[in-house]
């Protein structure tokens, strides 16, 4: 059982039997969404490995000098094409289903603390703009670097995935795929005809940005054993 299931089973039972079936089924939707990423980054690994051994596959099979296209390399070249459609498909999911899990952690926080007055947490962005306010008003400690470990996410997953994937509008995107020689693949946006304002944007390994939401969430379940009398929920 993950820290979060465990969290979410121990806490609900501190709440009245309305409240104890509310707080698990809000706070059971950022487990989903984990889950959701668990299985993307499990697809994003097998796909990685399997463009990785192609790649080398087919520079192996590349003769010098020139020679005609053999049926080996075509078929080679065929499969970079549909596996590099299944790794950036799983880039992008990451980063969509990411920015919804940290959006469910905002809104569970606000039902379980309670709305604030001009202190929306409607969404990670919100809670990153208003929390400190919100906090303040509701007399909450925070744990050492949370609101730095949240403002790390909201750079490295919600601005990705507004600016690069969900608001992206140029008409000169291309998307390319960059890897290191251990095979860790990323998503690399460029430009057709590229200016002189142009920059290449990279996404950032999966891994990283897993372990980085697990240590937020560990953060999350902190902040709340740290303020678990100031819950807007009703206790037994």
């Amino acid at each position: 059982m993950s820290k979060l299931s465990e969290f979410i089973g121990s806490e609900r039972e501190r709440f009245a039997h309305e409240d104890n079936n509310k707080f698990a089924t809000s706070f059971s939707q950022i487990s989903r969404y984990s889950a959701f990423l668990d299985v993307i980054l499990k697809r994003y690994e097998d796909a990685s490995w399997q463009l990785f051994a192609n790649t080398k596959a087919f520079q192996e099979t590349v003769l010098p000098g020139e020679h005609p296209v053999s049926s080996d390399l075509m078929a080679l070249h065929e499969e970079s094409v549909r596996l590099t459609i299944l790794l950036h498909l799983e880039i992008e999911s990451f980063y969509i289903f990411a920015k919804i899990l940290l959006d469910k952690i905002a809104h569970s926080l606000e039902f379980y603390f309670g709305q604030g007055r001009g202190t929306s947490l409607d969404s990670h962005d919100d809670l990153v703009k208003n929390f400190a306010s919100y906090a303040g008003a509701k007399g909450l400690t925070l744990p050492p670097n949370y609101m730095m470990v949240a403002a790390a996410l909201k750079r490295d997953i919600s601005n990705y995935r507004d600016y690069e994937i969900e608001h992206e509008k140029s008409p000169r995107r291309m998307n390319a795929t960059v890897f290191d020689e251990h095979g860790t693949m990323r998503l690399a946006a460029t430009r057709l005809y590229p200016t002189e304002k142009d920059q290449q944007v990279e996404s950032k390994p999966l891994h990283d940005l897993a372990r980085d939401i697990n240590e937020y969430i560990g953060q999350v379940i902190e902040l709340i054993k740290l303020n678990r009398s100031k819950t807007n929920l009703k206790t037994e």
